[in-house]
């Protein structure tokens, strides 16, 4: 293919896996609303220097990707594209900044595979569609590891790859803080302390690009500093950064397995491939430095993070890039020379089959076994999603079969684009009802009396205040732990807490009636035995797990 022709093909599959249909899902409860309030209040205030939320300071994240938002808020509006178009534009660039890469470590076919192996990645192009900063994030990363690439690579033109690199870096710095400045710096010293090369961190490109850093970096936080002294300390550096560090914050995820489960499953339909490319990759370390940078840039970091207690998908979402330029250099091989030995054929062939087999037996499992828990009825919905997936995903399989393997990688493109095309289109109507509050809190509205209060789920109370324009007047958790005084990780002192049901009965008690936009898990513990308030809420309306509760005051 002809560099038009491949630009022209990742600009289709970008617009597809990222751009189609953007803005048609609501926001997805809780981190988007969160961003989406933060943007908006920041955009009223016209303030462009600290994030503001509930009308007061937050510090959970830096200035970069807020700016992106409100750009984009003030040209398209306040509503569910604008919020995500940051996201679709880094994805989208990090897509190209790829090919380009991936054509000049290995060959412009290699480039090529590696972009549409990114793109069609079903964790890459779900998560690209999201208001989150870790695309951006993934985006500055992976510009800085590919400038040091280079700056290594190409000694006539070290300096401007090293002020690139450096450029790259504070950006990321100003997007996400130290992660952005650690995790290049990892993988670049394991790469130059097991190759023994000359570090390219010398000379003018050296100290240019300290200049370029701290011009980029600094100034926002020296601001932060200069307006808000030591509290920005503790609140971001200690309590952000050094305290999800080292504390727990999701303790569902806190396994050694469950980032390599991430990039394992994150990589559907391409998991064949990926082990495969793995496999060559560990034999190829000794021989081939472009590879044992790549494992160098991976295996570090995803060491680091597996030692972090708290953990998230999004979190080593950079490192979908790593296996996606072995992915498309060992793609490329397969196409132009076939596999390397019986072993590595019956290996893949064996792979095809069984990730079909599990997309197919998926919805049996799903079906027949997953007790019928409220939080179980979306993954039950979706269903049929699964098996018209597993009837696509069952061509490629076949293709592969048959050592078609071009034809084989176009249609598990397609596998990718037809689950996004499905969520847009087949169950569209689902989704908001489980993952978004915007429905249920236009039901609230509609039925809320003159001066009545409105209390929120702490989970969804955020998206309340979004999607309603105003933060609720009270939001209810529930913890048996006397010293846990709200239920986020990183505080909102403007929002009133409500502990359990003995809390909500105390608010009450100042007014005729309250009305509650509340989880359906709530609801249950609000009227299950023992509960003060048993028998006392009157639900109104019910949509997928969030519903609208009237609860009676104890005024008149």
């Amino acid at each position: 293919m002809s560099i038009r022709s491949q630009f022209l093909a990742l600009l289709a599959i970008c617009t597809v896996m990222f751009w189609w249909r953007l803005g048609h899902l609501p926001l997805i409860d809780p981190d988007e609303p969160f961003y989406a309030e933060t943007t908006r209040e920041m955009v009223q205030k016209n303030e462009w220097l600290t994030p503001i939320i509930f009308g007061e300071r937050q510090f959970e994240k830096p200035i970069f990707f807020y700016w992106q938002s409100m750009i984009a808020m003030k040209l398209f509006g306040d509503n569910p594209f604008a919020c995500r178009a940051p996201s679709a534009m880094a994805a989208t660039l990090l897509v190209f900044l790829t090919w380009w890469f991936g054509r000049r470590m290995f060959s412009p076919r290699a480039g090529f595979w590696a972009a549409v192996v990114l793109a069609s990645g079903v964790e890459y192009a779900i998560m690209s569609r999201l208001m989150l900063t870790d695309i951006c994030l993934a985006l500055c990363i992976s510009a800085s590891v590919f400038f040091f690439w280079l700056a290594t690579e190409e000694e006539e033109k070290r300096d401007r790859w090293m002020i690139l690199h450096f450029a790259a870096s504070a950006f990321a710095f100003l997007t996400k803080g130290p992660v952005g400045l650690l995790v290049p710096t990892l993988g670049s010293i394991c790469y130059l302390w097991l190759t023994k090369k000359r570090s390219p961190w010398r000379g003018k490109g050296l100290w240019l690009g300290l200049v370029v850093w701290a011009v980029i970096a600094v100034p926002w936080y020296a601001v932060m500093f200069q307006k808000y002294g030591m509290e920005y300390w503790h609140r971001f550096f200690v309590h952000e950064n050094w305290e999800r560090l080292t504390g727990s914050e999701h303790p569902h995820s806190n396994h050694w397995w469950w980032y390599l489960a991430i990039h394992v499953g994150g990589n559907l339909p391409w998991i064949p491939l990926l082990i495969a490319a793995v496999v060559r990759t560990v034999k190829g370390l000794k021989t081939d430095k472009r590879l044992l940078y790549l494992t160098c840039w991976f295996v570090p970091n995803i060491i680091f993070f597996t030692i972090c207690n708290s953990k998230l998908p999004t979190y080593t979402f950079f490192l979908f890039v790593t296996l996606a330029l072995i992915m498309g250099h060992t793609l490329d091989q397969w196409i132009s020379q076939g596999f390397r030995s019986k072993g590595e054929r019956i290996l893949v062939a064996t792979l095809v089959v069984l990730q079909t087999a599990l997309v197919i037996g998926a919805g049996p499992v799903i079906s027949l076994i997953l007790p019928p828990k409220e939080s179980n009825v979306f993954i039950k919905d979706l269903v049929p999603v699964i098996y018209i997936l597993a009837g696509i995903i069952s061509i490629p399989m076949v293709l592969m079969l048959k050592q078609r393997i071009a034809a084989w990688a176009g249609s598990t493109v397609m596998v990718t684009a037809g689950l996004v095309l499905l969520m847009q289109y087949g169950v569209n109507d689902k989704i908001p009802m489980y993952t978004s509050t915007r429905d249920i809190a236009a039901e609230a509205e509609k039925v809320r009396k003159p001066g009545e209060p409105i209390i929120s789920s702490s989970f969804i109370a955020r998206a309340v205040t979004y999607y309603t324009g105003s933060m609720p007047s009270g939001v209810v958790y529930f913890s048996v732990d006397p010293n846990k005084l709200h239920p986020y990780f990183t505080a909102h002192p403007p929002l009133h807490m409500l502990r359990n049901g003995v809390g909500v009965q105390e608010f009450a008690k100042d007014y005729s009636s309250i009305l509650c936009i509340f989880l359906k898990q709530d609801v249950d513990t609000l009227e299950a035995p023992g509960s003060p308030l048993q028998g006392q809420l009157e639900i109104l309306k019910t949509l997928g797990g969030r519903m609208v509760v009237r609860i009676k005051g104890g005024k008149p």
